[in-house]
């Protein structure tokens, strides 16, 4: 395998891991370790933004993934149709309506765009003296840099307690090249309930619970 070859091999193996399966990951994650249980059952969630397209996607495939999950979950929009921010006693008002015993809100942070550049080779065949350089010549190529521009979205999720308003778990995550607000938001949801299971604040999945009694 040439040089081009090997470089483009490794181009499009950097796009593919890039843009492959798993887009979303959790960079950072607090738990309160005072909390010790039990896992919450009921959970009202919130997406925080002005775009109420966006607003509600959120909401609708976070509740399923939840409800999926075993976990009974209500989308705040539902009790809160309206847009933009509301009065703290309108959001007391719905988290008491949902009957929910947990919290689960979610903010975009920032959006950066990153460039990957590869850098490009040369290579021409070996020669010995005038004519075998002229020879050489004909043979040699050029591979010019690659440029790859890609957006990394940041995002924060939070779950309180909705009796005391505490803060129970907090994360960061960053989803690479996003392009698809449902799709993303699936990749989301599956990154934030996996680690909420891991720490104990919902319940582990239906299935989990199965296969750790089967081998037990």
């Amino acid at each position: 395998m040439n040089v081009s070859a090997r470089s483009a091999l490794a181009l499009a193996a950097s796009v593919f891991l890039l843009w492959g399966c798993a887009s979303t990951q959790l960079t950072n994650a607090w738990k309160d370790s005072r909390y010790e249980g039990p896992p919450l059952g009921k959970i009202l969630v919130i997406g925080v933004t002005k775009q109420s397209a966006v607003r509600r996607i959120f909401e609708d495939v976070f509740a399923q993934a939840l409800r999926t999950h075993g976990v009974a979950a209500t989308p705040s929009y539902t009790l809160i149709p309206e847009d933009g921010e509301v009065p703290k006693a309108r959001l007391a008002a719905a988290v008491e309506q949902s009957g929910a015993d947990g919290v689960l809100m979610m903010r975009l942070v920032k959006v950066d765009r990153q460039t990957q550049i590869y850098p490009g080779s040369y290579a021409g065949a070996p020669f010995m003296g005038f004519y075998g350089f002229y020879s050489s010549a004909w043979l040699g190529f050029y591979d010019p840099p690659q440029v790859y521009t890609y957006d990394v979205m940041t995002s924060e999720t939070l779950l309180f307690e909705a009796r005391d308003n505490r803060l129970l778990w907090s994360g960061t995550t960053e989803t690479f090249s996003p392009r698809d607000v449902r799709k993303d938001t699936q990749d989301l949801a599956s990154v934030i309930i996996k680690a909420l299971a891991e720490q104990g604040l919902i319940a582990k999945s239906p299935k989990a619970s199965k296969a750790s009694k089967a081998s037990g």
